[in-house]
């Protein structure tokens, strides 16, 4: 096989961050969210937030996967999980100190982000059973080595685990990425819509809440 998977480590959080921001830039909400933000300024934030999903994860349940190519060590592909976890009174404490929540730097769509973010979070304390259920936050693939299975591999890499666990699987999907998670069995059960014109977009655009029971599908 030309790719593994491995656990991601803090070093590779450079790489991550290029993938990240070449992915997401052609999507019509996650593309919006900052405009107007400076390249420089935008990626030593999106640098200091994966430093502190690794730093932090054990209080956010932080489980991260990286694909690179076998005979290069490149980093190609990467998801972003929550396993289930529980907090001691000390740990919610420090949470709760360290305010790991978002931060949007001088350019950010401040609008856009409270009519996607707000709505997710929502849905996500609606939904999700953080002591019980896993939750697959980001599968991002570098573009010129999607439709590869790579994302095949990182799906099954964390459903190994929640199957393992008789557990269910959350996931939020665009448009794009819907046929390959239901694929894995995975079910819509909500979605927020956004009228993206006022934000230089055209139409509606949409995010679908999935939800997957244990061993429903394993493409």
């Amino acid at each position: 096989m030309p790719f593994r998977v491995l656990p991601a480590e803090p070093s590779d959080i450079p790489d991550i961050v290029t993938v990240h921001q070449a992915s997401w830039v052609d999507d019509p909400i996650i593309g919006r969210l900052m405009p107007d933000v400076e390249p420089k300024v935008k990626y030593d934030h999106d640098v200091n937030y994966y430093k502190d999903k690794f730093e932090h994860k054990a209080l956010t349940g932080t489980v991260m996967h990286k694909v690179v190519e076998t005979e290069t060590g490149k980093l190609v592909a990467f998801a972003k999980w929550k396993y289930p976890y529980s907090l001691t009174p000390e740990q919610q404490a420090e949470k709760e100190k360290l305010n790991l929540g978002r931060n949007y730097p001088p350019g950010t769509n401040e609008k856009l982000c409270a009519q996607f973010f707000h709505p997710l979070d929502t849905l996500r304390k609606k939904y999700i059973d953080e002591e019980k259920d896993y939750f697959l936050h980001l599968l991002v693939v570098l573009p010129p080595y999607q439709r590869r299975g790579l994302g095949t591999l990182l799906i099954r890499e964390g459903l190994t685990a929640a199957d393992g666990d008789n557990a269910r699987t959350y996931i939020e999907a665009s448009p794009k990425g819907l046929g390959l998670y239901q694929k894995f069995g995975w079910k819509e059960i909500d979605d927020i819509v956004i009228d993206m014109r006022p934000h230089g977009g055209t139409g509606m655009a949409s995010e679908k809440c999935l939800m997957r029971e244990p061993g429903a599908g394993f493409a």
